[in-house]
């Protein structure tokens, strides 16, 4: 059968440009703003586009200006802005919308992260909140952070903390009356709350550093009638939070290391997050915490080593959670001691340990207690222990026979992976005893191709399962 001739290229249609502007500006929102914006020169149909983006999502990146101050304050003959180029971009997108206005599609989502917000940026971020507030009429997802970094003082290494240049904002008291939000971010900035909040349908809430006292805080959550996800994050002035009235899908609590009593009704619960020092037995109550919670993440920012005290929390804080089914843990800062009364997870099939490696016989041991585990993600840091010691302490393959590695594991990865001692010791013990793993995959540490090419035939020496799908990044 003769094929169709194809048609000249004057009767050629072109049905991305035939489709409605409000369907063109939802797909460009899943762009950055920038490339989105570059569709204006494609012709004069798409000129205006970009007003229908119902996206506004600008960021600085963190530490990209921290020594400017040199050259905008005390050099400058006119005291500007740092964020120039930040202010511009929200600018120029803020206004295509308001040259469009009448046909522009209802602005969605509106993000803004400053690396170091300072005073005279106060007049800019009082009019985009202006025109963001009164053109938002069905749904509004509102993110603002005045300060990027780390968040944890002990983290960070300083014993206090950050001095936050941010602080000076206070948001407008008509934020907390917009009956279109649905989640509210905000990070830096102060919390000098109205008479009169009025959120209803505000289900995702995140503080993140702000300032005033702890009763703001709680009086913000507690006017937030249908709150599904609550993230609390470097609040020091908080030392209370109960949440009883509503059932939160999603809690996380990361350092806010002033916290004395944290209450949840914890009924609903798919997702608990934890950053912080190793919690006290009263710090938290989850009431009616069901007995599989789907996803848990766990990162203990700072550990006493030599404190039994400090261990004895760890392993009663992780029992409370051995309902797990997937599990996330950051062991930078866990001795090898704290792993001894490691808890029971009967129900967990996912696991990452986020770290460096510090000896074979803690991760022999987190598989000794998680019976029906059935992927395995190592996202490995550069190893801490010398390698005089590892070899002393090598464990042989017959101590790595775990009924769950050998029968239950199909999926072994490994993350950064440069082929030290200890991490070539972890790999050939997991890879020797998982008899029925069916995928494998290991993301190397950038170097030569032969380099990476030599750890690769090696690994793939140490698998002994059949038909297993190797992948390497």
């Amino acid at each position: 059968m003769a094929s169709a001739s194809p048609s000249p290229s004057g009767n050629r249609r072109d049905r991305l440009s035939d489709l409605p502007e409000f369907l063109l500006g939802h797909v460009l929102s899943f762009l950055p703003n920038k490339h989105a914006g570059r569709a204006a020169l494609l012709s004069r149909h798409w000129r205006h586009v970009f007003s229908n983006v119902h996206t506004v999502s600008f960021a600085e990146r963190a530490g990209a200006r921290a020594n400017d101050w040199t050259t905008f304050y005390y050099e400058a003959k006119e005291k500007k802005s740092c964020s120039a180029a930040l202010l511009d971009d929200v600018w120029s997108a803020l206004l295509c919308r308001r040259r469009c206005a009448g046909t522009h599609a209802p602005l969605r989502r509106f993000q803004v992260a400053f690396d170091s917000c300072i005073g005279w940026d106060r007049c800019h971020v009082d009019q985009w909140l202006s025109y963001v507030l009164r053109y938002s009429i069905q749904e509004l997802n509102l993110d603002l952070r005045f300060r990027l970094g780390p968040i944890c003082a002990h983290r960070s290494g300083q014993d206090r903390e950050w001095r936050r240049r941010g602080g000076w904002y206070d948001p407008p008291s008509y934020l907390f009356s917009c009956t279109a939000m649905r989640s509210l971010r905000l990070a830096y900035c102060g919390l000098n709350l109205p008479a009169t909040i009025d959120l209803p349908f505000v289900h995702t809430l995140r503080l993140t550093g702000v300032g005033g006292s702890g009763g703001s805080i709680k009086r913000l959550v507690a006017s937030c009638p249908r709150l599904l996800d609550l993230t609390l994050e470097a609040c020091g002035g908080l030392d209370k939070v109960f949440v009883l009235d509503r059932r939160l899908r999603r809690f996380a609590l990361l350092c806010c290391h002033n916290l004395e009593t944290v209450d949840i009704d914890a009924s609903e619960l798919s997702s608990l997050d934890y950053c912080g020092t190793p919690p006290p037995e009263s710090l938290l109550c989850l009431r009616g915490v069901p007995e599989i919670i789907p996803s848990c993440t766990v990162d203990f920012c700072k550990v006493l080593p030599d404190e039994e005290a400090e261990h004895a929390r760890i392993t009663r804080f992780l029992e409370k959670i051995s309902g797990a089914k997937r599990l996330h843990l950051h062991h930078e800062c866990l001795p090898a001691k704290s792993f001894e009364g490691f808890p029971w997870f009967p129900n967990m099939t996912r696991l990452v340990l986020q770290g460096p490696l510090q000896s074979p016989d803690v991760v022999r041991t987190i598989l000794e207690h998680t019976p029906n585990l059935e992927v395995l993600t190592l996202l490995m840091d550069f190893s801490v222990v010398p390698d005089e010691e590892v070899v002393e302490a090598a464990p042989d393959d017959v101590s790595y026979s775990v009924p769950c590695l050998r029968h239950r594991v199909r999926e072994i990865n490994m993350v950064h992976y440069q082929g030290d001692v200890l991490q070539r010791m972890m790999a050939r013990l997991l890879l020797g005893n998982a008899l029925g793993f069916e995928r494998l995959c290991v993301v190397l540490l950038k170097g030569s191709f032969e380099l990476q090419a030599g750890m690769k035939r090696e690994i793939e020496s140490w698998v002994v399962a059949d038909d297993v799908e190797k992948i390497f990044l």
